[in-house]
């Protein structure tokens, strides 16, 4: 009986792939009350993700290092990284635990690690398998509160709490 069950977990770690993430980015949208937009982005996204047979069976980490978001002002980018604590956490991550096939679309719950705080997270998003890569391209919403963090204001001008993320990413 040991002998199969060894021989079923290997069965299944040898169907699985390993995935990194070759190309995409990841964008934060918010606004300054009264003033503007604020949408910095990273293009230096990484991944350590596995998959099976099925893109349900998808499961693994995408992260990226803190300082790599980059808005279109420096000086605001600075207040960003202090906002985000980026010199105690140097990384923003987020756990793919389980995917869910929902009509044309998934459902990816995970776990996002945002300023050493880890919250759940769920995002609907297309995944398209193409050319031996996966691409996915979804959003979801969060609060800056939620994550131990007090938007910032300056005089009259306040950050919104709600941060809206989107991300286009491939897969291979």
């Amino acid at each position: 009986m040991f002998k199969v069950l060894v021989l079923i977990c290997l069965g299944l770690f040898a169907s699985a792939s390993s995935l990194g993430v070759s190309s995409g980015s990841i964008q934060a949208h918010t606004e300054v009350f009264g003033d503007s937009e604020i949408n910095p982005t990273t293009n230096e996204v990484k991944g350590e993700l596995s998959i099976g047979d099925a893109i349900t069976s998808l499961k693994g980490k995408i992260y990226f290092d803190t300082l790599s978001l980059i808005s279109s002002k420096k000086d605001r980018d600075l207040n960003m990284y202090e906002l985000l604590n980026a010199t105690k956490y140097k990384t923003i991550s987020f756990n793919i635990n389980h995917v869910l096939q929902v009509e044309d679309k998934y459902l990816i719950n995970g776990t996002l690690t945002l300023n050493g705080i880890e919250n759940k997270i769920s995002t609907t998003s297309m995944i398209i398998e193409e050319n031996g890569a996966l691409k996915l391209d979804g959003g979801f919403s969060i609060l800056l509160s939620e994550y131990g963090m007090k938007p910032p204001t300056m005089f009259f001008l306040t950050v919104r709490d709600q941060i809206d993320i989107t991300y286009n990413l491939e897969l291979k």
